[in-house]
């Protein structure tokens, strides 16, 4: 099993060996011809050592910089010794490493640039935006920066508190009057429900957004109800989606896309039935269809159709015809063909078998 030593390691020893040289050098006239060769051979190999470490020195700028290309050398690297295992997954997970180190001084793959390495080496992710500003909007003394860090840590005696300020340990809180938010020591006096807020008096208030989903907005028939704000600020806002223009063509609903609500197309429910519930048999159904066909020429009124004299006879019956009121309607080489029976009556004639003015 053979070993090689790091770079750096046998510069270190090329240098020693000069020096042993120099020593004999001046001890032993007779050997001084045979060091002077030896620490040339010695200085000729510190040459070459130093070009390949600047070489490797050079690599390692290039990686640094996010060339990720880069692999890294047999020169760079020990010989690992009989035993190491080379571990590519989680032992914890099962899940295998894309990046960062196998154990054993080598890696289990680079990430592109503008990405870093994520803690369990599952996956390259983008550079995390520290968050070290509290929701009040000032600087956070303390606490999670969102990045698995922290954005300060506070010193013996004291502990960060709610607000990501540092409280001493012996703080003496005080929440008289209070039934929520901050004590004076880091901690809380209580909590409102979901649908109030902390007032800065320490007091529960009923937001205004109470009720409305603040992620995808409530629908109330065409109306669209979302919340602009939070807390005090928290401001109701009310849309009629039927006053988007054009008028009446919208409603309020699941915007798929967006993957919440809002103005949408209006999906048509036709209907075929009158007010008083009759049923329509012909005419429209609300949403630009018919509710059913007359024949050529005859008429729609009041959702019934209705025979137009030199209309086609359709469904009048040839013998016998019909009365609509007090008209007789009969057929007539192929044609409607009407006739106002006053002062007579529009009757059925059993003597004909068929209807007339009698």
């Amino acid at each position: 099993m053979s070993l090689r030593l790091p770079l750096a390691v046998l510069f270190a020893c090329c240098l020693v060996a000069c020096g042993a040289a120099k020593k004999a050098a001046t001890d032993e006239d007779a050997a001084a011809d045979a060091a002077g060769d030896v620490a040339a051979d010695l200085a000729g190999d510190v040459t070459d050592l130093t070009d390949a470490l600047t070489d490797d020195i050079d690599q390692g700028s290039d990686i640094a910089d996010g060339d990720t290309d880069q692999t890294i050398t047999d020169a760079t690297l020990l010989d690992i010794p009989d035993g190491c295992v080379k571990t590519c997954k989680n032992t914890a997970t099962g899940i295998p490493k894309i990046c960062g180190s196998d154990g054993c001084a080598s890696v289990c793959g680079f990430c592109p640039s503008g990405k870093f390495c994520s803690k369990d080496q599952s996956k390259c992710e983008d550079f995390c935006q520290k968050a070290c500003t509290a929701p009040n909007g000032k600087p956070k003394a303390c606490g999670d920066d969102g990045c698995q860090g922290q954005c300060g840590l506070c010193d013996s005696g004291f502990n960060c508190g709610i607000d990501f300020l540092c409280h001493p340990n012996d703080c003496k809180p005080s929440c008289t009057g209070k039934v929520c938010g901050d004590d004076g020591c880091g901690k809380n006096c209580g909590v409102c429900a979901t649908t109030e807020y902390c007032s800065d008096a320490g007091q529960c208030m009923k937001s205004a957004c109470a009720g409305i989903d603040l992620t995808k907005g409530n629908c109330e028939g065409d109306l669209l109800i979302t919340c602009e704000g939070s807390d005090a600020l928290a401001k109701k806002i009310v849309k009629d989606c039927a006053s988007v223009l054009p008028v009446d063509t919208k409603t309020c609903g699941y915007d798929i896309p967006n993957q919440k609500n809002g103005c949408i197309q209006k999906i048509c429910k036709p209907s075929c039935k009158l007010p008083d519930g009759t049923l329509k048999k012909c005419g429209d159904n609300g949403c630009g269809g018919e509710c059913g066909t007359c024949p050529t020429g005859w008429g729609c009124p009041a959702g019934a159709c209705k025979p137009v004299i030199g209309a086609a006879c359709g469904g009048i019956v040839t013998t016998s015809g019909q009365c609509d009121g007090n008209t007789w309607v009969y057929c007539q080489n192929g044609k409607v063909a009407m006739l106002d029976c006053s002062p007579q009556q529009c009757q059925w004639n059993a003597g004909t078998s068929s209807f007339a003015c009698l």
